[in-house]
């Protein structure tokens, strides 16, 4: 089976890594073709574009930052559409609008390509070690022919149904993993505001009912000021307002996902950007006057 990978980016490079150690004949392709140099040293081949990339393989994965991205990469002046063959798969790893990529699956479908959605959790660290959590959406054949390639990357596969309820499931998880990230900030610093030890406010919630992912890590990011990604802030502001635009779509409002959004929006515009998520604290801490540090 050929392989083409498309992103060889934060997640990408690991994930297609993996593919390419698994045995693999592995295609791939980067708007930077240096980031793929790792992969080309052992033994993947570089395909000049997605069209390229799809004429000479059978299974096509892309890990890609925006739906944008996404859309430009299928559609473009040489996207994959141009190279798809009846009987290609389409697998696209990243965090995308469901829309976006039912709109995809049904163009694929007129030329005899299947289309499936597989977002990931577990980040960069769940990436490089193939341990990530995978949800996919789509047709079952289509899964079942690629699911030991999606075991290179991955522990758990989720079939989650149709074309777009892998990105569906993806942005639920996002949005209680932002809030919970947005809400443990606030916390912290209001318990350090009151005199409060953040260790010892720390060890108290880890037995607690605030227990969560987010405040689990700050061991290793917020107490110890590192707030290097990660997972971005740009790109969380991104994944919120696909979370947003969902709930708009099925007539759902989602108050505190607007409030994540305010609050991600308000890290950027103090130049947090490119930090990991663990950063919203940082203007919470300049507003208050303190810093939820531990020596």
């Amino acid at each position: 089976m050929k392989i083409g990978f498309i992103g060889i980016g934060q997640m990408g490079r690991h994930m297609s890594r993996h593919i390419l150690e698994a045995g693999y004949n592995l295609t791939v392709h980067d708007l930077k073709k240096e980031a793929a140099a790792p992969l080309l040293k052992k033994g993947a081949v570089w395909g000049n574009n997605p069209a390229a990339v799809a004429e000479s393989c059978q299974v096509v994965f892309t890990s890609l930052p925006t739906p944008q991205n996404v859309e430009e990469v299928v559609y473009g002046k040489n996207g994959l559409k141009k190279g798809w063959k009846k009987g290609d798969i389409y697998v696209d790893t990243s965090t995308n609008s469901p829309s976006l990529i039912r709109k995809i699956a049904g163009d694929a479908k007129n030329k005899g390509v299947a289309v499936l959605d597989a977002p990931v959790s577990g980040g960069t660290k769940g990436a490089e070690a193939g341990t990530l959590a995978i949800m996919v959406g789509g047709d079952k054949a289509a899964l079942k022919k690629i699911h030991e390639v999606l075991l290179t990357m991955g522990q758990k596969v989720f079939p989650v149904g149709d074309v777009g309820c892998g990105n569906a499931a993806k942005l639920v998880n996002n949005l209680i993993s932002l809030a919970s990230n947005s809400i443990s900030a606030t916390g912290f610093a209001l318990g350090v505001k009151a005199g409060i030890d953040p260790r010892i406010l720390w060890d108290i919630i880890s037995v607690s009912t605030g227990n969560n992912w987010s405040m689990r890590q700050y061991p290793n990011t917020t107490f110890k000021g590192n707030f290097e990604p990660g997972f971005r802030v740009g790109l969380a502001y991104k994944d919120i307002g696909l979370a947003l635009d969902l709930g708009r779509e099925y007539g759902m409002p989602l108050p505190v996902g607007e409030a994540v959004k305010k609050e991600l929006y308000d890290t950027i515009k103090a130049g947090y950007e490119d930090k990991g998520v663990d950063a919203v604290i940082l203007p919470l801490e300049a507003a208050s006057g303190v810093e939820v540090r531990v020596p």
